[in-house]
């Protein structure tokens, strides 16, 4: 197995996600509060697929989605109406949980045969896994198997997950999201009341209902952890990683070549070459 490069690991330092206040103008089609899945339990599934890029590009990826919506509870309120969890996307799904709460995350790993095995890493928590097999930095999924990690959401905040198999080329491939964890414990003294149409900054009447929100926060206490100086008025989510087009195309010319390969068998595995790195610029 290739180590960790140092240019993939300070892009993956890169990954952790940020939750930002702002006042601007919402447009009709904008998500004021961070779109993701709400819960404590969560089937994804690491898959291959072609990713649009801003220049029209179809870019062969690995990504995590949803293995199935049913039952799934999406968050914010205006996403009950259309609710969206891909089998595959990048980033992947945000995962909104309650502190102090007992998360349960199972992975299926449908990737093509030649990619291997296939994990999550859960950077901040405790962890521990059932099923699976054993990798370098944590149990596994097997080609077509599962595993499932567990940790306790004991820290509020916003937290990423990636890859732990592989990072120098499954991260870049695109198998990362983000974990929100929403604080059970409201500052004191409390934050100002939540956004209504008579409390919504006059400058901008329109944006409670442009947004069809009625609240642009995910957390029930206004703040994003259990202090005052967090108080907060709208939330977005960015998360940003580099990408090598010349990666991608590597990766899809040998799953391509080594299609109906027994996994496990000699030649049955990827060798991409991650260096140099050169990510586009467009």
């Amino acid at each position: 197995m290739r180590a960790m490069n140092m240019k993939k690991l300070t892009s993956i330092t890169r990954l952790f996600a940020a939750l930002m206040v702002a006042a601007t103008l919402l447009t009709a089609t904008a998500y004021a509060a961070a779109p993701g899945i709400k819960g404590s339990s969560f089937n994804l599934t690491a898959s291959p697929a072609y990713i649009t890029q801003p220049d029209g590009q179809m870019v062969y990826s690995w990504g995590y989605g949803c293995t199935s919506t049913s039952g799934t509870t999406f968050v914010p309120a205006n996403l009950t109406t259309s609710p969206f969890c891909n089998v595959m996307q990048i980033p992947g799904p945000t995962l909104v949980v309650t502190q102090g709460a007992t998360v349960t995350v199972t992975l299926t790993n449908s990737l093509p045969t030649a990619a291997g095995n296939t994990s999550i890493l859960f950077p901040g928590f405790q962890v521990t896994t059932t099923g699976g097999v054993a990798g370098l930095l944590t149990q596994e999924a097997a080609n077509g198997g599962t595993v499932t990690y567990s940790f306790v959401a004991s820290t509020p905040g916003t937290h990423s997950y990636y890859s732990g198999t592989q990072g120098d080329l499954q991260v870049e491939m695109g198998l990362y999201g983000a974990i929100i964890v929403l604080p059970t414990a409201a500052p004191t003294p409390g934050c100002p009341a939540r956004n209504t149409a008579a409390t919504v900054d006059p400058a901008n009447p329109t944006a409670l209902l442009a947004g069809g929100e009625s609240d642009f926060r995910l957390s029930t206490t206004g703040a994003a952890y259990g202090v005052a100086g967090s108080c907060y008025d709208r939330e977005y989510l960015f998360q940003f990683s580099e990408m090598d087009p010349r990666i991608h195309s590597q990766a899809l010319a040998q799953v391509t070549a080594k299609a109906g390969c027994v996994a496990g068998a000699p030649g049955c595995s990827l060798e991409v070459a991650t260096e140099p790195y050169v990510p586009a610029t467009s």
